[in-house]
């Protein structure tokens, strides 16, 4: 038997707050084991969907960048954006997503900026998809704990 990543997290983090926290003598030890318990559950939720989310992100800011490259009309960015638009993920581990997501988030902030200063019904049209993205992408990295 293999124990999975996620049921490990969630016990030990009920675990502190069910059995630990109480038996601890101090408020400031009661906080830091609630604080190691929160820690625990984010990690758990975020263990299950960080490679999907990262994913899910990239291939939608390379969709963005093949729709919204005929409004660009700086060349040298108009390049970029069309060669991260064809990129594909060649590894999957989470820290190869992330630099890759973060490559694409700092192209999309350019575009964001040079389509902002355009003026035109398909720079708008663009600015507005860009927009829907960054909710969406918010959306996605939403915890299930936060009280927000």
């Amino acid at each position: 038997m293999r124990p999975g990543v996620v049921p490990v997290f969630q016990k030990a983090a009920q675990d502190l707050l069910e059995r630990v926290i109480p038996a601890i003598g101090t408020s400031y030890q009661q906080g830091t084991a609630g604080m190691i318990a929160s820690m625990l559950a984010i990690v758990s939720e975020e263990w299950d969907r960080a490679a999907s989310r990262r994913i899910e992100e990239n291939q939608r800011i390379r969709e963005l960048f093949r729709d919204s490259a005929r409004v660009v009309n700086d060349a040298a960015l108009k390049r970029r954006v069309l060669q991260l638009a064809e990129s594909r993920e060649q590894d999957f581990h989470i820290s190869s997503l992330e630099k890759n997501n973060c490559a694409l988030r700092a192209a999309l902030i350019e575009l964001h900026a040079h389509v902002e200063s355009r003026s035109g019904a398909d720079a708008r049209k663009v600015e507005d998809e860009i927009w829907n993205e960054l909710v969406k992408s918010t959306e996605r990295r939403r915890l299930s704990t936060a009280a927000f």
